[in-house]
């Protein structure tokens, strides 16, 4: 049976000041979400109330295990493998971790990494508890989009339904789903598609459509293209053949 996260009328005031109100959806297992809303909006205190960090008001139901990794870093002086105490896995699991870390060894001090590997270290210290729901926090700034492709899809292979809270539009098109958040709760949701279609809305809520996208709107604008295209790869290619 498809576990899920509900939420009800979820509400935060942080020093009297109401950060957002009646807050309501619900995250299915299977179903990569991305949520994002612009600076000073509340998503990493959203975050925070889900994993039971911070008090709320309304009604959170979680039917399956969750886990976070919220922006931080390490300062533990010992080695990835005990930090993520590997030395207990089999052989197998243990070439996967290392493997998706991308580094030729496991002895490194984990204070020593950079901070994009320190978030791989920190991603793998979560996945390692078998949720079955991973929220991450704006953490990807550091990684190339083939690795946050890799990541999701890493992901996806164990199982793991991924909960993903950004201002970076263009981070948000690479999950299937996508939430837009105010401080009146969700203003807009659907496909990465069904989003871009909302053009002038996203722009009003300060959303920078990236280069590539925005041409894209403006060419089919102009009955150029017949589609929108959510990596300038795709556009290219198009173009190309149009000509």
């Amino acid at each position: 049976m498809t576990k899920q996260i509900h939420l009800q009328n979820v509400g935060i005031s942080i020093k009297n000041r109401v950060l957002f109100d009646h807050f309501t959806f619900d995250l299915c297992e299977g179903s990569n979400v991305c949520l994002i809303g612009s600076e000073g909006v509340g998503k990493t205190s959203l975050l925070r109330a889900i994993l039971g960090q911070i008090t709320y008001h309304g009604e959170i139901l979680k039917e399956a295990t969750c886990r976070g990794v919220l922006k931080d870093n390490l300062k533990d002086d010992i080695s990835i493998i005990d930090y993520l105490h590997l030395d207990q896995l089999d052989e197998e699991t243990k070439q996967e971790m290392q493997t998706f870390l991308d580094l030729k060894s496991l002895l490194y001090p984990v204070n020593k990494l950079t901070k994009k590997y320190q978030i791989k270290v920190l991603i793998l210290e979560q996945v390692l508890q078998n949720p079955r729901f991973l929220f991450l926090d704006d953490i990807l700034f550091d990684f190339s989009n083939r690795e946050k492709k890799e990541l999701i899809s890493f992901l996806q292979k164990r199982e793991i339904t991924t909960f993903y809270v950004t201002s970076n539009l263009e981070d948000a098109l690479l999950f299937s789903y996508i939430l837009v958040m105010g401080h009146e709760g969700i203003l807009m949701e659907g496909s990465a598609m069904a989003v871009l279609k909302e053009e002038k809305i996203l722009k009003r809520l300060g959303f920078s459509l990236p280069f590539f996208l925005d041409l894209s709107l403006q060419l089919k604008s102009y009955d150029l293209i017949h589609d929108i295209y959510l990596n300038p790869k795709e556009l290219t290619e198009n173009l190309w053949k149009f000509n």
